[in-house]
């Protein structure tokens, strides 16, 4: 009773509080055959592009044909109102080849996916590999292993994957990465729980090489006590996983919950600390439900400290709790209370910050009406004053659904009901995206062996006000059609290309200027909403340029009020304007340039001898207009 009283009189505050507005649910995968389930949720935004949205899945249409669970990758262009799904290269019956190239196709299943962006547009995307053999009745599972694939061009082209070797039977990966513009900007931190005996305990290994490869995993904490990780880079580059301790000989729980400093890119550990010291985690299942339940914290980080949220049943009943610390995981608060009513359980909370806005989604069975847990809802809150205050919880979902109405159906526990053990959330400055697992249309699909099985993956972009308007514009991508021309030669334009976007939270009105060194080509006035993005082209006309080197660019001017300029620019390549005829690159034009022109005659892209170089007036064909060209300058020198 005293906890509760406490809990009660904790009810969170409700001042200086994030206002949200919720849109339409929207469900990634669509209802298409085979239509199985999603659940395991994870999501991030582009830092370049917040209409670029990524997202990951336990997806189970492979079941279909017979085969297992493996990880699903989703990509929205416009803000989470549409998207592209697949799956992550390497599953079984794939035969392209990037799927026979990667490591994973030697495993059968995936599981546990978690993804993260970096500032320059690339995805890393966690999870475990693993095969299981048998049927479902008697199956096993064996050699896991933690994997990180990689997309690059804002999360559009599937770049290889990467096997985390050193540790036996990993499970639980979860990532981050550094996003600070520090001196380890762009380092891959993943931790995972690895075998030790009967037990396990987390380790913590990076890549500095864009997840080519991992370093050794080394134990954080190195009591082996961790379990359960999450992992978050502060302002500083200072790295924190949190883990729930377990006694690593006994695999009981300790009931309390740790934070692991690690500093020095990800090499040393600096500190561990009991940030929450009782903990009661959650019973499995819930009172009153079947599917399975266990407290996994995340944690997350701004410039105003760094937060862990937890799931609790200290009440006799889950609540979201939440604890921070400001001196850089010394010290931490007494845990507050997240959810604004105690009714029903709360719980698999789920953390992001962005532009001073700390965001909060959870799973919540408020409206359930009686003793069985069947009515199941996502709520989100919000805080613009670092964690002080909440607004009142918002429910985000459209239609409450049914927790119990879906199994599993893959090993181990095929017969289990499932709503995985964790879902996601992203955010820019205005927009912020949770994605959870959701049985309103479980009966859709009927598995004659399994019943129901019809799980989406659900997001709902809700739209927030930070406390203080953002003003951020920036230019990347800068690409040309090609990167060198003739001088004096009448060619076809240069393509210059750029993406400019609002990274802040009001319209804002800004020009972008291309240059080639100090001269520039051409300059463009635009408008952008909060949150917008606008490709640019422009037909640049080299021939009159002198021969030399430039180097190309695209600068996003000043808005009033822009802190971060850093962005503001983007290099493109080293334009180099050659000698009129100079093929072979010597200053001259000798019988060398003329045979090289005349032996690539006719050629076009993609023929046996087409020559980029022999197509000097740029118009995808070497024909006698370039062989004139290179004559007519012959023995001519710069």
């Amino acid at each position: 009773m005293l906890a509760m009283a406490l809990l009660l009189s904790a009810l969170p505050l409700t001042g200086r509080a994030a206002q949200a507005t919720v849109g339409v649910n929207v469900p990634i995968v669509g209802e298409g055959f085979p239509d199985r389930q999603q659940v395991e949720t994870t999501i991030a935004v582009d830092p370049r592009n917040p209409s670029i949205i990524v997202a990951g899945a336990q997806d189970y249409r492979l079941r279909a044909a017979g085969e297992h669970r493996w990880h699903g990758y989703y990509r929205s262009t416009d803000g989470g109102a549409t998207w592209t799904q697949g799956l992550v290269p390497g599953f079984p019956g794939d035969n392209s080849a990037l799927g026979i190239a990667s490591p994973l196709h030697w495993s059968n299943a995936t599981s546990d996916p978690v993804l993260s962006f970096d500032r320059q547009g690339n995805v890393y995307y966690t999870g475990l590999v693993f095969n299981i053999t048998g049927p479902d009745s008697s199956s096993t599972i064996s050699g896991n292993l933690a994997f990180v694939a990689k997309y690059t061009n804002d999360g559009a082209t599937y770049d290889g994957a990467t096997l985390i070797r050193g540790v036996a039977d990993a499970d639980k990966p979860w990532i981050a990465v550094d996003t600070t513009g520090g001196p380890n900007d762009g380092n891959v931190y993943v931790a995972f729980d690895a075998t030790i005996g009967s037990f396990f305990a987390t380790v913590f290994t990076r890549s500095i090489d864009g997840g080519k490869t991992f370093s050794a995993p080394f134990f954080a904490p190195t009591d082996k006590t961790g379990g359960l990780p999450g992992v978050a880079v502060d302002t500083a580059g200072n790295v924190y996983v949190s883990t729930v301790a377990f006694n690593n000989i006994t695999g009981f729980a300790l009931n309390y919950v740790q934070v692991t400093k690690v500093t020095n890119g990800g090499t040393v550990v600096a500190a561990n600390v009991k940030a929450v010291n009782p903990t009661t985690g959650l019973p499995s299942p819930l009172p009153g439900g079947r599917f399975r339940t266990f407290t996994i914290p995340q944690i997350a980080a701004d410039s105003q400290g760094v937060y862990l949220v937890f799931d609790d049943y200290r009440t006799g009943d889950a609540n979201v709790l939440l604890t921070k610390s400001t001196d850089g995981g010394t010290t931490w608060t007494s845990p507050s209370l997240v959810n604004d009513v105690t009714t029903g359980q709360q719980f698999f909370p789920t953390i992001t910050s962005s532009a001073g806005t700390l965001s909060i989604a959870w799973y919540d069975s408020r409206f359930n009406p009686g003793s069985t847990l069947n009515t199941l809802d996502l709520f989100y809150t919000g805080s613009i004053d670092a964690g002080v205050t909440f607004a009142p919880s918002v429910r985000v979902t459209s239609v409450s659904f049914n927790p119990e109405l879906v199994n599993r159906t893959d090993a181990p526990n095929y017969r289990e009901v499932f709503m995985g053990d964790y879902i996601g959330i992203a955010a820019s400055p205005t927009m912020v995206h949770p994605i959870w697992a959701d049985n309103r249309f479980a009966c859709d699909t009927v598995d004659a062996t399994y019943g129901c099985v019809d799980q989406d993956a659900l997001t709902g972009t809700i739209t927030v006000t930070p406390a203080q308007p953002v003003h951020d514009v920036s230019v990347y991508g800068f690409a040309v059609s090609r990167d060198f021309a003739y001088s004096g030669v009448p060619a076809n334009p240069v393509n210059l290309t750029v993406t400019a976007v609002n990274l802040g939270s009001i319209s804002e009105s800004f020009t972008v200027t291309f240059k080639a060194s100090s001269i520039i080509i051409t300059s463009q006035n635009i408008v952008l909403a909060a949150g917008g993005s606008l490709g640019l082209k422009f037909a640049w006309n080299t021939q009159s340029l002198a021969r030399g080197d430039y180097t190309l660019l695209a600068h996003a001017s000043t808005v009033p009020s822009e802190t971060n300029i850093a962005n503001n620019v983007a290099v493109g390549p080293v334009f180099d304007v050659k000698f009129q005829g100079d093929v072979v690159p010597d200053c001259k034009v000798d019988i060398i340039d003329i045979a090289t022109v005349a032996l690539a005659f006719g050629s076009t892209p993609g023929s046996p001898h087409w020559n980029l170089y022999s197509d000097l007036d740029d118009n995808g064909i070497v024909n006698i207009i370039d062989v004139a060209t290179a004559a007519i300058n012959f023995g001519k020198s710069c």
